[in-house]
């Protein structure tokens, strides 16, 4: 960064209302909520590991994907994941509805 784009930020900082002065402190702190956690592992999940994950059969998976609740993706002809997004957050309102 050059210098006269460091005095620009900090110009900006300096004239920030303090609620972005204290976002700004929390993003530099790593303390800011909200922020969503790096993804580790594959994006997409056979069929087996999905239903795994959920705690369901295959078949109870197929259901869902039936009635749009999970949406597959087909990555060869007649190959089909489903999004480990997807599935987490249904394993994650599951755990939260208990």
């Amino acid at each position: 960064m050059s210098d006269a784009n460091a005095n620009e930020r900090l110009m900006q900082f300096l004239q920030a209302t303090p609620e972005q002065r204290e976002r700004i402190h929390r993003i530099l702190d790593g303390t800011v909520e909200g922020l969503a956690p790096a993804v580790s592992g594959p994006l997409l999940l056979g069929m087996s590991a999905g239903a795994k994950l959920l705690g369901v059969s295959r078949a109870t998976l197929w259901r869902m994907i039936k009635v749009g609740t999970v949406t597959k993706v087909e990555v060869l002809p007649g190959s089909f994941r489903v999004r480990r997004a997807d599935i987490e957050s249904i394993a994650g309102a599951r755990e939260v509805s208990r």
